[in-house]
């Protein structure tokens, strides 16, 4: 479990390539970079960067290669671990798991490979940007980012390939897609402008915020940065009760629609319920001190659909215990259950250097005086 961590070549080279990219990316872009007005402030950045992608991929190695080992690499921890760590992998294996074959995307080698190289590339782009302050939670958000939120931060790689390719592309035009914001040291990643779902809406995964204009102490950035803590202190339960949330009232939000709304607004009941009525999403919204009905683009058929908090808190209980639950079965079925058994100790135990004598077959005692004594003559 421990050797697997550090003797893979290929893992290696991922790291050293990563690391060695992220270096030279600073020095050779480095007027594309907030404050770089030497060489040694770009060679700062750049060692920032290449130590990071290396620790990122090290750190996240270790944590899956952990929860595998614990559970001795079964196939149930396998799915588990893509699920909760990396969710496309798990979705992939799911029915392969369910028919008894072969895993795809899950197995221990495949989600040691993906582990190093989301961390290395959040490492490597956290230090490129420099968004950690190690004066502050930077000591806590970092390594939360590698490991307990690798599920967002999977993603949140996503992001920065997209808005990456965007902001090249862009270079033809304008060039103000995919432009990264400025600041340094708030521990969130800032596009001013990238991927969003819909026009005018932030899209948060991990701590990477895209889309996102407004600057640092903004209600808006309050509440895309509430998502980044959310993702760092509730792990895998926050991605997958974000996606339960959305699974759970899709069909009911169209009925409801339908009939509060009418027939025409079946598509007003998605919106409303599985975003605006996400307990994740009320919560955001509580921090950004905004009303979620006065949100651009809620008219008065959303605000029928839309709850109260209160609302969102009743069915959030019962929800969340059944999530919370159902995780709590998964841990103990692949882990706990899984663990490896402690050894019985030996009743006796032999002398120094001594191999104990076989017993007989049978279990039959020898023939004469246990002690080796001479047994005795009859006359």
């Amino acid at each position: 479990m421990i050797e697997r961590i550090f003797n893979d070549p290929v893992a290696w080279g991922i790291l050293g390539g990563v690391a060695g990219l992220a270096f030279l990316s600073a020095l050779i872009f480095k007027s594309r970079f907030e404050g770089d007005s030497s060489a040694g402030d770009s060679v700062l950045r750049g060692v920032e960067a290449a130590i990071l992608s290396l620790l990122g991929g090290l750190l996240a190695r270790a944590f899956i290669s952990l929860l595998l080992g614990w559970a001795n690499d079964s196939a149930a921890a396998g799915l588990a671990v893509g699920w909760g760590f990396f969710l496309i992998p798990g979705i992939v294996d799911t029915i392969p798991y369910l028919t008894h074959s072969k895993p795809i995307l899950t197995t221990p080698e495949n989600l040691l490979m993906f582990a190093t190289v989301v961390g290395s590339l959040s490492g490597a782009a956290g230090g490129l940007w420099r968004i950690y302050s190690w004066t502050g939670l930077g000591w806590i958000g970092f390594p939360l980012d590698v490991t307990w939120a690798l599920a967002g931060n999977t993603v949140g790689c996503l992001l920065h390939t997209i808005n990456f390719i965007g902001y090249w592309i862009s270079q033809l035009g304008d060039g103000t897609w995919g432009v990264h914001g400025s600041e340094t040291r708030e521990n969130a990643h800032r596009y001013q402008t990238g991927f969003g779902l819909r026009p005018g809406f932030a899209f948060t995964q991990g701590a990477v915020m895209s889309n996102l204009s407004d600057a640092p102490g903004a209600d808006l950035y309050r509440h895309e940065r509430t998502h980044v803590w959310q993702n760092r202190a509730f792990g895998p339960m926050y991605t997958l009760t974000y996606v339960g949330w959305i699974v759970v009232w899709v069909a009911p939000s169209v009925v409801g629609a339908c009939i509060v709304a009418g027939l025409s607004r079946f598509y007003s009941g998605p919106n409303d319920w599985c975003y605006f009525n996400n307990p994740w999403e009320t919560w955001a919204y509580k921090v950004q001190n905004a009303e979620r009905t006065s949100i651009i683009g809620v008219d008065d058929e959303d605000r029928k659909l839309i709850w109260p908090a209160k609302w969102v808190i009743a069915w959030s209980i019962p929800f969340f215990l059944v999530a919370t639950l159902g995780a709590a079965l998964v841990v103990n079925s692949v882990w706990i259950e899984a663990a490896p058994q402690p050894v019985a100790p030996q009743t006796q135990s032999s002398k120094a250097g001594q191999k104990p004598k076989p017993q007989p077959k049978g279990g039959s005692q020898p023939k004469g005086n246990p002690h080796g004594a001479p047994a005795p003559k009859h006359h």
